[in-house]
């Protein structure tokens, strides 16, 4: 919630912004539109992001395609892939903070046994870590069926 200082200063800097694409003109003897909030401060503008925004949106569908398709055709390759990124990433977030974690072993121990039965003398420190823990703790388990109970071909 914002003090009522704090509103009045963001409605009085947002008013300077144009809606939708807008062109305004700072004075007369302007020439062209003026920039707005995100040109003049990260230098793209706001529909140069909303069409960088909607061609990665139409690329969603052919990237989780294949990723699904590389899943279902390598199940092994992806649980392990899944479980050592995870085990990286888990291990980047707790190393400081958990006593317990002090190798990239330690780490990916830890991920293994939330990916299949869920104990371990380890557990996350890190808002990151539990993240992370969670995230495997959900897909981890689907994965290792995945790998290890492969569909008979029907034939």
């Amino acid at each position: 919630m914002l003090t009522p200082e704090q509103q009045h200063a963001l409605d009085n800097l947002l008013a300077h912004v144009p809606k939708n694409g807008a062109e305004t003109a700072v004075s007369p003897t302007a020439v062209g539109p003026t920039p707005d909030f995100l040109q003049t401060w990260l230098g793209i503008s706001g529909s140069q992001l909303k069409g960088h925004l909607d061609s990665l949106l139409q690329q969603k569908s052919a990237w989780q395609d294949a990723f699904i398709t590389y899943t279902e055709d390598n199940p092994l390759d992806s649980a392990f892939g899944f479980l050592g990124a995870a085990a990286a990433a888990f291990y980047a977030a707790e190393k400081e903070a958990n006593p317990k974690i002090n190798t990239y072993v330690d780490a990916f121990y830890y991920i293994a046994t939330c990916a299949s039965v869920g104990y371990a003398d380890v557990f996350a420190v890190t808002q990151p870590g539990k993240a992370i823990a969670s995230l495997v703790m959900v897909v981890g388990p689907g994965l290792a069926d995945r790998a290890l109970n492969r569909p008979k071909e029907v034939g």
